[in-house]
């Protein structure tokens, strides 16, 4: 697996980058550099430069020089589960959402790239793989390589950069359990108290807490993730209207079109004829 060389072209978008939204892990940076807003903020990404990817973190802009490469361990969210649920159980105060991009020395990015290529070399097996079962073994063996991979940089972060608990990193501990359930009930549950609930909190206090978390309320992120995860039915899959509401339990596709015209400005079936 050779490293990504990055295009010239800037990306620029009001929404978050498809390519890290709903993801998770990390990426890091072993050549040129690129410029990427990362929140609210600008960063500039150099050899040695990891940015992670977290519930709490969104993509934006990302302009690369023309020699830029990164090697990525970035997937599914799902994929990273047993991570961010280590993070928030036990208030791992990664910060991430105040500093998403890191430094690691030379050793650790010798490290990383090695990892990579551990990947690299299962993934070939697991394609030339005769039997199901060896392909099985071989598939969950590269989801562990990246589970190591990320704790090993989570842990040196932590010993270069200790700190103490308080209730930012608790709150983010709450935002962590609570993006989390969205992303896996979000068909199902939509309202702000069942979450709430879930949290042991009242609603008001709740509501606060992600708030200050992530800079969005409980209600902006349930709508901002129904809705891109409708887009992508809209944009990837050639279903009807009627049945994109029916999988996202909508009471009925009218109900459907009226949420998703509120959230994205503009008709399902209006979307779909611009996104192709």
């Amino acid at each position: 697996m050779k490293e990504n060389r990055a295009q010239v072209d800037v990306v620029e978008s009001g929404e978050p980058l498809r390519e890290f939204w709903n993801k998770g892990g990390f990426a890091l940076c072993t050549a040129g550099y690129a410029d990427i807003r990362i929140n609210e903020q600008r960063y500039r990404l150099v050899r040695g430069s990891v940015f992670v990817v977290t519930p709490l973190v969104q993509v934006y802009d990302f302009s690369p020089s023309p020699d830029f490469a990164k090697i990525s361990f970035v997937r599914e969210l799902k994929d990273f589960y047993p991570i961010f649920r280590l993070i928030s159980d036990t208030g791992i105060p990664l910060k991430v959402k105040e500093k998403p991009c890191w430094q690691i020395s030379e050793a650790e990015i010798g490290y990383v790239i090695s990892q990579y290529d551990r990947i690299a070399e299962r993934m070939r097996e697991a394609e030339a793989a005769e039997s199901s079962d060896e392909r099985s073994i071989l598939t969950h063996l590269v989801h562990l390589i990246g589970h190591e991979t990320m704790l090993e940089i989570v842990c040196n972060h932590i010993r270069r950069y200790p700190a103490s608990v308080d209730s930012v990193r608790n709150h983010s501990g709450v935002a962590y359990r609570f993006i989390l359930a969205l992303h896996e009930n979000y068909r199902a549950e939509r309202t702000v108290s069942r979450y709430a609930s879930l949290a042991n909190m009242s609603t008001g206090h709740f509501s606060a807490v992600i708030r200050e978390a992530t800079g969005r309320s409980p209600s902006e992120w349930i709508a901002s993730v129904t809705t891109t995860y409708a887009k992508l039915l809209l944009e990837q899959t050639d279903k009807s209207i009627k049945e994109i509401a029916e999988e996202l339990n909508f009471p009925e596709q009218f109900t459907f079109r009226k949420y998703f015209k509120r959230h994205a400005g503009m008709s399902p079936t209006a979307y779909r004829r611009a996104s192709r």
